[in-house]
Formats: C-alpha cells, sequence, structure tokens
C-alpha cells in the first residue's frame, strides 16, 4: 500500500506539473483566444498550481510521518507517555495524508478538465 501510495501520488504530481506547464504555454503564446478559452485556461493553472502545491505537502508531511514512526520505533521498548503522544501525532499525520491525497486528487481532475474545455472550447470557436 505504502509504495502504490508513493506511485500514484508521484504519478499526479507529474501529471499535474506537465499539465500547468501546457497550459501556461497557451496562454503565454496567447493560442487561447476565444473569452471562455482564455477563463478557463487561467482557472486551469490556478486549480493545478493548487494540486501541485498540496502534492508537495502532501510528500513532506508523509516524510515527517516516516520519520515520527521511526522515532517511535526506536523508543517502542519504553512504554511512557512521549511514546504515547507520538503515535497520536503519527496517526493525525497519516490522516492528514490521505486527506491532502484526495485533496491533490480532486483539484487536479477539476484542473485539467478545466484545461481540456479550453482547448475543445478554442478548438470550436
Amino acid at each position: 500500500t505504502r509504495g502504490q501510495f508513493s506511485a500514484t501520488t508521484n504519478l499526479v504530481l507529474g501529471l499535474g506539473t506537465g499539465l500547468l506547464a501546457f497550459e501556461s504555454t497557451l496562454l503565454l503564446d496567447k493560442k487561447l483566444e476565444a473569452a471562455c478559452s482564455v477563463s478557463l485556461g487561467v482557472a486551469s493553472l490556478l486549480l493545478l498550481f493548487v494540486s501541485v502545491a498540496i502534492g508537495l505537502f502532501c510528500a513532506v508531511n508523509r516524510l515527517s510521518d516516516f520519520r515520527l514512526t521511526a522515532q517511535i520505533t526506536k523508543n517502542s521498548s519504553e512504554e511512557n507517555r512521549k511514546v504515547e503522544e507520538m503515535r497520536k501525532r503519527a496517526g493525525a499525520m497519516g490522516t492528514w495524508t490521505w486527506r491532502l491525497f484526495w485533496a491533490q486528487l480532486a483539484f487536479f481532475g477539476f484542473g485539467a478538465v478545466a484545461s481540456a474545455s479550453a482547448v475543445l472550447f478554442q478548438l470550436w470557436r
């Protein structure tokens, strides 16, 4: 599960970055001329930017979670309050990782739909 999760978040992050570059090139080269195409293109840029930012935050959160889990494992022989607090924090970080993943996926999906719509509106103009 851990490997698949990493692969999926990395895939969405890569696709989001690529689509962000593609859409910004279309806008900067003024290849989107129709008003609705430009609006959808700008919306796509914003949505994809948020998706990429969330993906990066998700990766950092996940890395911190792994580090905390390693510390818990190292100190697991000590059944004290500190280890219990660390476990609670690690559980919360894991929950946030999944929330960030679904948010990343949603923003990417909306950004991809907006990008495709911008291109289609421009073609049918």
